[in-house]
């Protein structure tokens, strides 16, 4: 399969040489994620903007996101991502922009100075399944007048929390002033991707390097196999809803992590 992969990042550990939180499955240790970037920093790959990505959705091409806005988005990626004069993309929740352990507004000015694009992960990072337009006009309205207040430049994208779409939310983004929008859904963007219903691929503790390697080659297996997984968890949430899903999930993945000690 053709196109540019767009990965989404959640949290680092903080401490260097500090393993991974097993119960946690979006949190990467700092070697994993070194581990990360050395694979991509290959030849045929090319560390890109999202602006780039979908105006040219080429085959290599990838994406580093970020979502929640931790702190360790600056401390851990950035600071890497600077070092190899690569890009990213860092979708904040705004109403936590300051709060202990998340990014403060001069950690984000500098970050988007230094050629970091800058999105909106919705002012209160709520589930939004069920939510109505007006409420997604607000989470998504209000959070691009603060990211925008406090960057003094424009907020292009916006990235969807939680991982559960309310229906017709890419048109009440565009309605928004956003030029695009990314989802949950597992894929590759190409020249027939809608904007705002940009897919990305979420990166776990369990995410490979040779993993992020076969994406970019488009491996239709790797892919297939993503979709499958993708499409397992959207059926529990329909059948259990998406906040009892959650639980669940996490209850498991603290069994798991018990039996592995």
């Amino acid at each position: 399969m053709n196109g540019a992969a767009v990965f989404a990042y959640h949290n680092f550990v903080e401490r260097p040489g500090a393993p991974a939180p097993a119960a946690q499955a979006y949190v990467l240790s700092q070697a994993q994620f070194d581990a990360h970037l050395a694979a991509l920093d290959a030849p045929g790959l090319c560390p890109s903007r999202l602006a780039d990505v979908l105006a040219t959705p080429a085959s290599g091409r990838f994406v580093l996101s970020f979502d929640d806005g931790y702190l360790t988005d600056y401390t851990v990626a950035f600071a890497r991502l600077a070092e190899r004069g690569w890009p990213g993309c860092f979708f904040v929740i705004a109403s936590q922009v300051g709060a202990p352990r998340a990014l403060g507004w001069n950690q984000l000015r500098e970050m988007a100075a230094a050629g970091m694009e800058i999105g909106s992960h919705s002012l209160t990072h709520p589930f939004l399944h069920r939510a109505d337009p007006d409420e997604i006009r607000r989470e998504f309205g209000e959070s691009k007048r603060i990211l925008e207040d406090g960057l003094g430049r424009a907020v292009h994208f916006a990235s969807l929390p939680r991982g559960s779409l309310a229906p017709g939310m890419g048109a009440l983004i565009k309605e928004l002033g956003y030029r695009a929008f990314c989802t949950s859904e597992p894929g590759l963007v190409s020249v027939r991707t809608d904007p705002y219903e940009v897919p990305r691929i979420a990166v776990k503790q369990r995410t490979t390097p040779e993993f992020l390697r076969q994406v970019c080659a488009g491996h239709r297996l790797t892919l297939a196999t993503l979709r499958s997984f993708h499409a397992v968890k959207k059926l529990g949430k329909q059948l259990v809803g998406a906040e009892r899903w959650r639980h669940i999930r996490g209850a498991l993945m603290d069994a798991a992590a018990r039996v592995r000690a």
